[in-house]
C-alpha cells in the first residue's frame, strides 16, 4: 500500500504525515537532550526534582513543558521519590528505670486499677509538634491528653 493511499484510508494529507513524522524525529532528539542533561545533573545532585531541572532547563535554553517533563521523567524512571517525613521520637537507650512489663510475666489483673497501661505518640500538627498521651487502666473506656 502506498504512503497516498494509506492517508487517504485514515483520513489525512500527504503533507500531514509526513510533518509529523519530522515532528516526531525533532521531539525525540529533544527528549535524548534532555534526558542526557537530566542524568548529568544527577550525577552530582541524586535528589535534585523536576522543578529545579525545569529551571536548569530553561536556564540552559532548553525549552519543555511542566506535564512533559515530568512523563518522561516518569517514563524512564528519572522521578526522584519523595522521601516521607518521620520524626523518631523514642529514645530507648538511656540511663533511666524502664519498668518490667507485667502482662508478659503473666499478670493477670483480677479487678479495676490492678494494671496500668500508658503510652505516648507525636502528632504533627498545624501549629508545629504536639504529643498525645494516653493513660487508662485495663477496665477504663477512655482517658487521653494532648499537650
Amino acid at each position: 500500500m502506498t504512503v497516498t493511499k494509506a492517508c487517504h484510508f485514515i483520513g489525512i494529507t500527504r503533507q500531514a504525515f509526513y510533518k509529523r513524522c519530522v515532528a516526531e524525529i525533532h521531539q525525540t532528539k529533544k527528549d535524548e537532550s534532555v534526558l542526557g542533561f537530566v542524568k548529568e545533573q544527577r550525577m552530582t545532585h541524586p535528589r535534585i526534582g523536576a522543578g529545579k531541572i525545569k529551571h536548569l532547563l530553561a536556564q540552559n535554553d532548553i525549552e519543555i513543558g511542566r506535564d512533559r517533563l515530568f512523563s518522561l521523567l516518569r517514563m524512564n524512571r528519572l522521578l526522584v521519590q519523595n522521601r516521607r517525613a518521620y520524626h523518631r521520637t523514642t529514645n530507648s537507650n538511656h540511663r533511666f528505670y524502664c519498668h518490667p512489663n507485667r502482662i508478659k510475666e503473666g499478670l493477670i489483673p483480677k479487678g479495676p486499677e490492678q494494671l496500668w497501661v500508658a503510652d505516648i505518640t507525636y502528632l504533627a500538627t498545624r501549629c508545629g509538634s504536639a504529643y498525645l498521651s494516653l493513660v487508662r487502666t485495663l477496665t477504663q473506656e477512655k482517658s487521653w491528653a494532648i499537650t
